[in-house]
């Protein structure tokens, strides 16, 4: 082997880096004999290897600690108050602990100096380096500023009424909210609101005028919970800094606007979606929070039962068809459809997206974002794509004959197709379709299957209790007392703790039915389009419906009997 620098010759005996993989950087090694983080980059730039396996060997060379990730470090307040957040970013460390002689630092660089000199003179001690891959220290350095951050009520009481428009005008460039020292009491407010938001993974912020105050509540696992009021005198100029950040009107007060805004919250990129309309006692406001993944969620990460996720995968892995997924709004259709997505090899096939609107950007798919009022339709654009070689094509919803049409003729001409339907389960789906004037043959033809899926909350596992359900409880499920009581199993509830708001909810699960198209299915539409019949021919196969597959999530303690049976009809 050439000599390189020995960082290198630790990753081909220890993990696997062969010798033949460093053929095509010979000359870049050679010049980062002596620059370890020249050498980093220009080995993860060619996917030699990865940032863990090279922080790995990196801390090897170095004979210091490694560790994968600082989830149960404690923040010491003390470390904030001394480091400002962009210096710690800026240099990518850390202080974990200090002992009487002694502080741990996190750090992605064993070359770093000054910083850690700087730590060495302030708390008058030796440092102990520890080193880990850059997102491990960033998620160190944004849990401890999160936790030492205002509240939302703090940023209320700063409020002055009598602020100025002035001081809320200017656009700024987006930035980590957690990292803003703006002094300007509006400025505060609305960060905090949205730093609480995303910390709470709310997926709306509704601002609400009344005739003495305005209330803001978060959608929050499905359900509406007010967390702040403020004095109804500050409410436009709330609603003005709010409409700056997204590029809205600020003199347009009549009519509804739609903005969007993109804002740093602890390292994470969020899109905000902000819809704006008139009401008597002032603008009310509503923003979306769309959290920007770096990577696809995977499909069984999405709470799938292994009986529907293995044939689901299987559809996802044919060469064409159509694939749909059906759901109200707000039920986790489009993350399903970015998961399937995510199983199929983009480096192999050309895989194009037709969304309203792009709801996160991904590299490695060609994604169209629709606009109707330059004539860019879901048929416009599905029409320009089939000119451009796809291989799999995603159209965000089927709202008209028109594009369904052009789907049904794509998946017919050997590609995979997916979009979603509105509709309440999956055998009304095909019900849906030749309400829209689709030939019943052409649907059966083209559909491989149809996921239909509902999001119910999830059981908070802090608060969580085991009971024995009443009787009724237990026939409006489907479930045989008899069988229930012989086999001792429990139902489970939440209590409602502090880490749930009291709810004994937090996080939400999927449930699912889905109606793979077989040939008694083709068979039966054939005949029918009624979706009862289409339902019954699908049990005769063993379809497990949404009440069924939650009925299971219920016996497993993931989520309640009252969820269930709100959320699913049978």
């Amino acid at each position: 082997m050439y000599t390189y620098h020995p960082v290198v010759e630790i990753l081909v005996k220890n993990f696997g880096t062969t010798p033949q993989s460093l053929e095509p950087l010979h000359e870049q090694l050679l010049a980062y004999r002596e620059n370890t983080q020249g050498l980093k980059e220009a080995m993860l730039k060619h996917k030699v290897t990865d940032e863990s396996e090279f922080q790995q060997a990196l801390a090897a060379y170095y004979e210091l600690e490694y560790r994968d990730n600082f989830n149960d470090v404690p923040v010491v307040r003390e470390f904030t108050e001394f480091i400002p957040i962009r210096y710690a970013k800026k240099n990518i460390f850390f202080p974990l602990k200090k002992t009487r002689n002694t502080l741990e630092v996190a750090i992605t660089n064993p070359e770093l100096s000054q910083p850690l000199d700087d730590l060495a003179r302030h708390f008058k001690c030796h440092i102990q380096s520890v080193i880990s891959h850059k997102q491990a220290v960033l998620d160190l350095i944004n849990r401890a500023y999160d936790e030492s951050s205002a509240s939302t009520e703090d940023a209320v009481d700063l409020l002055d009424s009598e602020e100025t428009y002035e001081n809320i005008l200017a656009v700024e460039e987006p930035e980590d909210l957690l990292d803003a020292t703006d002094e300007e009491p509006i400025k505060r407010l609305v960060n905090s609101l949205l730093w609480q938001a995303a910390k709470d993974e709310a997926s709306d912020v509704h601002i609400d005028p009344t005739p003495r105050e305005t209330i803001v509540r978060y959608r929050i696992d499905g359900v509406l919970q007010q967390v702040t009021v403020f004095p109804r005198q500050v409410h436009v100029t709330v609603v003005n800094r709010i409409k700056v950040m997204s590029r809205l009107d600020i003199a347009q007060k009549g009519l509804p606007q739609d903005g969007r805004s993109m804002v740093l919250i602890a390292g994470r990129k969020i899109d905000i979606r902000v819809s704006t309309v008139p009401t008597v006692h002032g603008e009310k406001i509503v923003m979306r929070l769309l959290f920007q993944e770096e990577k696809l969620m995977q499909l069984r990460h999405l709470g799938l039962a292994k009986y529907i996720l293995q044939p689901y995968q299987n559809m996802v892995n044919s060469s064409g068809g159509i694939i749909l997924v059906t759901g109200p709004t707000g039920s986790g259709k489009t993350t399903t459809l970015y998961a399937s997505l995510a199983e199929i090899d983009n480096e192999a096939r050309n895989i194009i997206t037709i969304e309203d609107p792009v709801e996160y950007k991904l590299s490695g798919y060609s994604q169209i974002e629709v606009k109707p009022k330059v004539g860019l339709t879901f048929a416009n654009a599905l029409r320009s794509v089939l000119r451009q070689d796809p291989d799999v094509i995603m159209v965000g919803e089927m709202r008209d004959t028109e594009t369904a049409q052009i789907a049904i003729q794509s998946a017919l001409t050997g590609h995979l197709v997916f979009s979603t339907v509105h509709t309440n389960n999956a055998p009304a789906t095909i019900t849906r379709l030749i309400d829209m004037g689709i030939e019943p043959f052409l649907v059966s033809s083209s559909i491989i299957g149809v996921l239909a899926q509902r999001l119910v909350r999830r059981i908070c596992p802090d608060c969580r209790k085991s009971y024995q359900p009443h009787p009724e409880q237990l026939r409006e499920l489907g479930i045989k007392e008899v069988s229930f009581r012989k086999l001792d199993r429990r139902f489970f509830r939440g209590d409602g703790c502090d880490n749930c708001r009291q709810t004994g909810y937090r996080g939400r699960i999927g449930i699912h039915e889905l109606l793979v198209m077989s040939e008694g299915v083709k068979n039966t539409i054939l005949e029918s389009s009624d979706s009862d019949t289409i339902k019954k021919q699908g049990l005769k196969e063993k379809m497990i419906t949404l009440r069924r597959d939650g009925v299971n999530k219920i016996l497993h303690g993931l989520t309640t009997a009252e969820e269930i049976l709100t959320i699913t009809s049978e």
